[in-house]
């Protein structure tokens, strides 16, 4: 499929929700890749031109998502949000053009300020969202005792010894439960997940 022809005029009408399309895009619907890179596109371009010298980098870069996104399609997740893995993809592949470009004195500046400051605020705001649902189904498979001590923890911000005086327990056992409940998520957190965990900001980040 000719990739230029993604950048016809959009058609008139009704334009379908994200999880529609997608779902069209699934079964190999080319209008419906086309309406997703015409809604899409050049914010991802301008989200990574934000961390590149060349515009044109980004737009290579933009180009291989949606490649990568028909190339992938039928592994799609309808009931997930498109703009979220299109953000995904393409914070990996700025991440790691700028990991081969760091030999270049002009790309050093650029790789510093995407280790420290990978999104703007809106962008956060997805992010955060997305892994909040991720980790509250995560936490909902851990023994009730251990989701409440962690659940004060870390969405509380409550220090040890008022859990344990909240809970009648020892600060021994707060420590030890809150320890397993970390590692239980990071053993089990996807490796997409991980991306949105390290960019996302948000409480738990300091301690996984």
């Amino acid at each position: 499929m000719a990739f230029n022809a993604f950048r016809n005029q959009m058609p008139e009408g009704k334009i379908n929700t994200d999880e529609a399309l997608v779902r069209k895009i699934k079964l190999g619907d080319e209008k419906a890749f086309q309406l997703i890179y015409e809604k899409y596109c050049r914010q991802l371009i301008h989200f990574a031109a934000s961390y590149l010298p060349d515009i044109s980098d980004a737009e290579e870069i933009i180009q291989n998502v949606f490649v990568e996104l028909w190339e992938k399609r039928e592994q799609l997740d309808p009931e997930r949000f498109v703009k979220n893995y299109l953000y995904k993809v393409t914070v990996n592949k700025v991440y790691n053009h700028l990991k081969r470009k760091v030999v270049e004195r002009k790309y050093l500046q650029c790789f510093d300020a995407f280790e420290t400051n990978t999104v703007n605020e809106a962008e956060k705001k997805i992010y955060r969202e997305e892994l909040d649902g991720i980790l509250r189904q995560l936490l909902e498979k851990l023994p009730e005792q251990q989701r409440n001590i962690f659940y004060l923890s870390r969405w509380e911000g409550l220090p040890n010894k008022e859990i344990a005086d909240q809970l009648q327990i020892s600060i021994r056992t707060v420590e030890n439960q809150v320890y397993r409940a970390v590692k239980y998520i990071r053993e089990n957190i996807k490796t997409d997940h991980l991306i949105i965990f390290l960019i996302s900001e948000l409480m738990l980040s300091n301690c996984l």
